[in-house]
């Protein structure tokens, strides 16, 4: 582990330990794979970390990622289990003074009763004692604890996203070279998901998405085996996953000649964007940015078929907050949130044009980090057969 990531992973902790002693809780548990490597860096499975309002957060994995623990996070307590992941933050629980809080959305039903029972067993007031001056052991949802912390991204995770955006459009531009006519959807995504692994992925960031005509109108369209024509436009909607980290971006790649009714929509989309882009910047709702897009697009004729948001957050998870859409409510953008900006027209049976790309607001505007050309002269393409 770099001194970077373990400053940043310290501060990280400082600021939820802030967060706890404002809910008077004694710890929290991170249950999600997300949360803890956000918090730890630990990039295993099949663990949960512990972090007391005082002293140092405790991972509890198992054997299989004892060498990933010692890599990934040395300055984290490691413990290896012998029982229940549940069993074992019950015992390590018991040590502590007041409840421990959790993210509801990270716990089962059933991990939650084992936990509770765990509690009771290794608490405090286990086997019928009390301990004085001892609060019973206690679960306590609070949502959104660390999901809070995850909205603005450090220079650490911009960096990451940066990472992760400079191999996908390395590999993009390869992918480009590699197109023949007669591929199909799956052949397409194939090859791009190839490119992305030659240039340094360590996986995509979401199942790759390559839509041939029609199939376009389909904003999370599944590749199947429609090839693609010379007269046929394709829609790719790809990241890359780099460190825990990804990005995602959408290019069309159009005919050479470009039917009018395509190119209007292009044109749509792409003031759409420009203009959702302009709008963001600090101290922005986020309702605002969407709605910059949605009436460039209601001005043109195509407001009924942009029928999602404008864009979202990105960073260790494809879709985190904020979002930009109608029911973001009150939410205001910050300097160090990345989002995504992606406005789309979607014609059923004919067509779909998305134009997608990452932006991190700063202090004094807006950044985009991504910088695949998207004027229209530049993505068509003549493919070879």
């Amino acid at each position: 582990m770099n001194a970077t990531l373990l400053r940043a992973s310290r501060d990280r902790f400082r600021r939820l330990r802030d967060e706890l002693r404002r809910h008077q809780a004694a710890a929290y548990l991170a249950a999600s794979a997300v949360e803890v490597a956000y918090l730890s860096n630990f990039g295993g499975e099949d663990a949960w970390l512990l972090v007391p309002a005082r002293g140092r957060p405790t991972l509890v994995t198992d054997f299989r990622y004892a060498e990933d623990a010692a890599q990934d996070c040395p300055h984290v307590r490691a413990v290896l289990r012998a029982d229940s992941l549940a069993a074992e933050v019950g015992r390590l629980a018991g040590r502590l003074r007041g409840p421990v809080v959790f993210n509801p959305h990270d716990l089962t039903v059933a991990e939650r009763r084992r936990l509770s029972r765990a509690f009771r067993a290794g608490g405090p007031t286990g086997k019928g004692t009390r301990r004085a001056g001892r609060r019973p052991m206690a679960l306590k949802a609070v949502p959104g604890l660390v999901s809070r912390m995850r909205l603005v991204k450090d220079a650490c995770e911009v960096a990451a996203i940066r990472r992760a955006l400079g191999v996908a459009e390395t590999a993009y531009a390869e992918f480009l070279g590699r197109i023949r006519l007669g591929m199909t959807e799956l052949r397409l995504a194939a090859e791009l998901e190839y490119c992305l692994r030659r240039r340094g992925a360590d996986g995509t960031a979401f199942p790759t998405i390559c839509a041939v005509g029609p199939n376009a109108s389909r904003p999370h369209a599944r590749p199947g085996n429609r090839r693609l024509r010379a007269d046929t436009l394709l829609l790719v909607d790809f990241g890359a996953l780099v460190r825990g980290y990804r990005c995602d971006l959408t290019r069309m790649v159009l005919p050479s000649r470009i039917p009018a009714r395509v190119r209007l929509a292009y044109e749509a989309v792409l003031a759409a964007q420009t203009a959702a882009i302009q709008a963001a910047g600090p101290g922005v709702k986020a309702v605002d940015v969407d709605a910059a897009a949605r009436q460039v697009l209601t001005d043109r004729g195509y407001g009924k078929v942009f029928g999602h948001g404008t864009g979202h957050g990105i960073g260790r998870e494809v879709h985190e907050g904020p979002s930009l859409s109608p029911k973001a409510g009150k939410q205001t953008l910050q300097p160090g949130m990345v989002v995504t900006v992606e406005p789309g027209v979607y014609l059923p049976g004919r067509f779909g044009i998305r134009i997608e790309d990452d932006v991190l607001i700063t202090r004094n505007g807006r950044r985009v980090l991504s910088r695949l050309p998207k004027r229209l002269d530049a993505v068509r393409l003549t493919v070879r057969r």
